[in-house]
């Protein structure tokens, strides 16, 4: 009898602990049928008692998953009660075609397939294609053959019939592209197709950091939209309309633009110079004070460039206060160069200001040589140059300073001899006031003589402060690190970056490895690495890439020995 009913209890344990048998998932879409920038709902029930979560991997690889929701009910009837899951998913679709909607495992349960067709619509496509899409992006670049770092055009076009709420659109390019928004956004309308659609235009510059062919992905949408307006218990009263909009309920849509290609031109081989330059405009104006070109020995003759591109970032021109070479004799002392980028009717212009100061110790007269500066005009594909042309200027004797000498005048003799007067009884004769005014005069100077002397001995004797290690300014090391980056030079990048770090973190830097190791994004590490071998074993390098990258230093950490840190000796300065 003991045995039997342990039995039983068994068995009722071993059926309550097993999922019931009939327990099994469906899918089911909303509509079959779409058109791009609509959205579809997927539902997922599961019939049974289940705490998982249905598995929705499968899902991404054709569509975005917008919104979810879930839901549990249980029913009671005659047999017992009944529990029922159920998972209510938004989906927008990432291609046009047939999209399947795979197999989706729910606690082991799988559902059946679904196929889901979504066209481009009329308005986005050639007219009868089907129903007219309600929103479309449509994209267009222009030039069509680019050249490497040169500036892109892209006109991204937002076409809708209905209103938006909360729009984003998103367009981040890659690690290929350097993408910036320019101007504002414009709206208007236009008529595809005989339907009506306002339009949102916005614009990008985009700016290739290699050459070949390169693919990116569209523009985004993100929004919302009206849905289909429900049954109030107000609607039946004056104002119903009133609460009907403010009870409005939306839905999210999200929209995908076509890919973007470009076929990106490498540096032409007519190109010249150290610099590459692809731009349609560039200047270079230059400024003196004091416009006479004559300073005083001792005094700074400034020097104001302004180098100026259309079709370029400021990041991209060159440091031409290094190029000037001063003649000997004259010391120069460049500002820190005041970067800007504006927006323009032609995409972004790129103004490059800084200061420089010369400085002479002695007269004479001084030539600063020419610069020149070669760039690449993309309208007429030809290499063009702009010139700081040599320039002479004056430097007299400081003012304030002593003149020379002159020759004492000779002493006449007297017209006629006067016999002497005697002195007056009772009083000093003027000249021994003066002898004793010369002999104390004689006798503090020793005095000075001697303690001066003395003083120099004891201060020979002390030890002398060991010099304070200057560190490089930070701000001015990041913007050269910037700017050789912009003019491909490896080397002068590496070294920048370097004084940068030791600007910026209080330490001597003299390799990357700090930056390394305190540097968590791959990306980033890998750019560096990149830098490092150029640097090393030569060949085209585009820095690019690691300016946008390295905008500031991220914290330097905190080892507490040296292994591990600098194990690597520099490779060359």
């Amino acid at each position: 009898m003991t045995r039997r009913l342990a039995a039983v209890l068994l068995t009722v344990f071993l059926c309550s602990t097993l999922p019931p048998a009939y327990a099994s998932v469906t899918a089911a879409l909303s509509n079959t049928r779409i058109s791009t920038g609509t959205t579809v709902q997927l539902t997922l029930t599961y019939d049974g008692l289940t705490t998982s979560e249905p598995r929705l991997a499968p899902l991404r690889q054709d569509f975005d998953i917008l919104g979810s929701s879930s839901s549990t009910s249980v029913q009671f009837g005659t047999g017992g009660s009944a529990e029922r899951s159920q998972v209510i998913l938004t989906l927008a679709p990432k291609r046009t075609g047939q999209l399947t909607i795979p197999p989706l495992t729910w606690d082991g349960e799988h559902s059946a397939p679904l196929t889901l067709t979504v066209s481009t619509g009329g308005a986005a496509g050639a007219p009868g294609t089907g129903t007219a899409a309600p929103v479309f992006i449509v994209s267009r670049t222009r030039p069509a053959a680019p050249y490497v770092q040169a500036q892109i055009h892209l006109t991204v076009h937002i076409y809708t019939d209905k209103q938006l709420y909360h729009g984003n659109l998103d367009f981040s390019g890659n690690s290929a592209v350097l993408v910036k928004h320019v101007g504002a956004d414009q709206y208007g309308t236009a008529v595809r197709n005989g339907q009506v659609y306002r339009v949102i235009t916005r614009r990008f510059v985009l700016f290739a950091l290699h050459s070949g062919r390169i693919s990116l992905a569209g523009p985004v949408l993100d929004a919302e939209v009206a849905a289909r307006a429900q049954s109030s218990p107000w609607s039946s009263n004056p104002f119903g309309g009133f609460f009907g909009g403010l009870m409005q309920s939306l839905r999210p849509i999200q929209v995908h633009g076509d890919p973007i290609v470009l076929s990106v031109r490498p540096r032409p081989p007519l190109a010249r110079g150290r610099d590459w330059l692809p731009a349609q405009s560039l200047t270079l104006s230059a400024h003196w004070s004091p416009r006479t070109l004559s300073v005083p020995a001792g005094d700074p003759l400034t020097l104001e460039l302004d180098l100026k591109a259309a079709g370029l970032t400021a990041a991209q021109l060159p440091d031409l206060a290094h190029r000037l070479r001063p003649p000997a004799g004259v010391s120069r002392y460049p500002d820190q160069a005041r970067l800007q980028d504006t927006p323009s009717g032609t995409g972004i212009l790129g103004s490059r200001k800084q200061t420089i100061a010369f400085i002479a110790d002695h007269p004479g007269h001084y030539v600063l040589p020419a610069v020149t500066v070669h760039w690449w005009n993309t309208r007429t594909q030809r290499q063009q140059t702009v010139t700081l042309p040599a320039q002479t200027f004056s430097v007299t004797p400081a003012v304030g300073a002593p003149p020379s000498a002159a020759p004492p005048a000779a002493t006449a003799p007297p017209a006629t001899a006067r016999p002497p007067t005697p002195p007056v009884p009772g009083t000093m004769p003027v000249w021994r006031w003066l002898a004793g005014a010369l002999a104390l005069l004689w006798v503090g100077t020793v005095v000075a003589w001697l303690w001066s002397r003395r003083t120099r001995r004891t201060r020979r004797a002390r030890p002398a402060p060991p010099p304070r290690e200057s560190r490089p300014d930070a701000a001015t090391e990041r913007t050269a690190f910037h700017a050789a980056c912009a003019r491909n030079d490896a080397a002068a990048a590496r070294r920048h970056l370097l004084g940068w770090m030791s600007g910026a973190w209080n330490v001597p830097a003299t390799s990357l490895n700090p930056l390394l190791a305190a540097s968590r994004e791959p990306h980033l590490q890998r750019l560096l690495q990149e830098l490092e071998r150029a640097c090393y074993g030569g060949g085209h390098w585009t820095g690019l890439a690691l300016a946008q990258a390295l905008r500031e230093l991220p914290a330097r950490r905190d080892e507490g020995s040296r292994s591990g840190r600098d194990t690597l000796p520099p490779l060359y300065r």
